[in-house]
């Protein structure tokens, strides 16, 4: 594991116990990119990251990390979540940078019903920002 990784996972999980914005904006490159499992292409903006990583975490319930494989600065992390009564499984590959941010995330989620769930939650949220 580099020492990148393991600084951005320290900080990556202290995040997740207790998300806020301050530190996912340190956590975030500036050019970050995220592939969503709803968009084929990947959409690169640190603030549109930062919307979406915000908008998932809202909608997430009893969220735990279950396995993590790490190869240099690249990551998986395997979840277990849900959303209302709709669990799902999911893989975060995050690929940190030189100074330990988060460079590019890529998400796979499954049950299907589990995508669609995730995906209406935060178009939701998206639209509640926005108005």
């Amino acid at each position: 594991m580099s020492s990148e990784a393991k600084a951005f996972l320290t900080r990556w999980y202290a995040y997740m116990e207790n998300p806020t914005p301050e530190v996912l904006d340190d956590l975030v490159a500036e050019d970050a990119g995220i592939s969503s499992p709803a968009f084929y292409k990947p959409k690169y903006s640190k603030a549109y990251v930062i919307s979406i990583l915000n908008a998932v975490n809202e909608g997430f319930e009893d969220f735990v990390y279950k396995k993590e494989w790490i190869d240099g600065r690249d990551i998986i992390l395997e979840f277990e979540t849900r959303i209302g009564d709709v669990n799902l499984k999911g893989i975060d590959r995050i690929t940190v940078d030189e100074n330990a941010q988060m460079k590019h995330i890529e998400v796979l989620i499954r049950p299907l019903n589990g995508l669609i769930a995730l995906a209406e939650h935060v178009k939701a949220t998206l639209a509640k920002a926005a108005a």
